[in-house]
């Protein structure tokens, strides 16, 4: 039995899910996974609820948190303006920690997950290639928050903080909007069932681009590499596939794994078009048992 616990935080998400799956399949760790709702697919590991809207939720289940040693965090949640988006994942985040620290007395060691948004990737053009020395944007960017709180309140204490920023994580997730590889197997098949060629939506530009991806698997092990190595504590770490490519090199061959006509680019607003798409959905969902 290790002598390691580990607890993987937002396990719904993709990137939670498969640091759940990886973490629990290597045999060195105790693996727990919670998440503010109920787990929709199977695991050997435990599963503890956890509201951590909820200042006392951890307090409430002491008893079956006390062995954490290690967290891989990896929660979040949308708000409708950055100021609120920071506040309730920094609320997120606080809650945890000063939970842990007074139900598991062995914590060691946090690695939480940040991503393009720290190097501005959201508001356009940035520098490239970002680097974890570069400076931040104006804020507010919940990412930072979250950095300084770790920062601060981790000063003194026996445990230590990591942060890993991958790109766009691609894996394995059932009803998460924040999965590009869903988006795309969504519209391409919509695009079949309406016989209609599978064109790249974004402009021109972005067709033609450098882009980096992470796979979920290569990130769950860039988490562990991280979270068990004391050099890499107070640090920040890019971890990407490393193989750039465009999308105009994929999108025929996206096309051609759905089986659906390519054709050119044309620049759309998916979200107007998609709009009165719900009740074919619907249809296709009956017509191939979807979930």
């Amino acid at each position: 039995m290790s002598t390691n616990t580990v607890l993987v935080v937002g396990g719904n998400g993709i990137i939670g899910r498969t640091a759940v799956d990886y973490l629990h399949s290597t045999g060195n760790w105790n693996t727990l996974v919670t998440s503010a709702s109920p787990l929709d697919y199977d695991t050997a590991a435990p599963y503890v609820q956890l509201d951590l809207l909820d200042a006392q939720a951890v307090l409430h289940k002491a008893a079956q948190l006390r062995e954490v040693t290690h967290v891989i965090y990896a929660a979040y949640i949308e708000g409708k303006t950055l100021a609120a988006q920071t506040q309730v994942n920094l609320e997120l985040l606080r809650n945890l920690v000063t939970g842990l620290e007074q139900v598991a007395p062995n914590l060691r060691h946090l690695t939480f997950i940040q991503g393009g948004k720290a190097y501005g990737a959201h508001l356009g053009r940035y520098k490239t290639p970002a680097l974890e020395t570069d400076p931040r944007h104006f804020p507010p960017n919940f990412y930072y928050s979250q950095e300084d709180f770790l920062r601060e309140h981790s000063v003194g204490k026996a445990w230590s903080w990591t942060a890993v920023r991958p790109d766009i994580v691609v894996g394995f997730a059932v009803g998460n909007p924040m999965n590009l590889a869903n988006l795309i197997a969504v519209y391409a098949s919509l695009c079949k069932e309406l016989r209609v060629p599978f064109r790249f939506p974004g402009s021109l530009k972005a067709y033609e681009v450098l882009v980096n991806v992470t796979d979920a698997t290569l990130l769950a092990k860039g988490m562990e590499w991280v979270s068990t190595h004391q050099e890499c504590n107070e640090e920040i770490f890019n971890i990407t596939n490393g193989d750039i490519f465009r999308w105009q090199q994929l999108w025929p061959r996206f096309a051609e794994y759905f089986g659906v006509d390519y054709a050119e680019p044309i620049t759309f607003p998916l979200q107007e078009y998609m709009a009165d798409k719900a009740e074919l959905w619907e249809r296709m969902v009956q017509k191939y048992g979807l979930k």
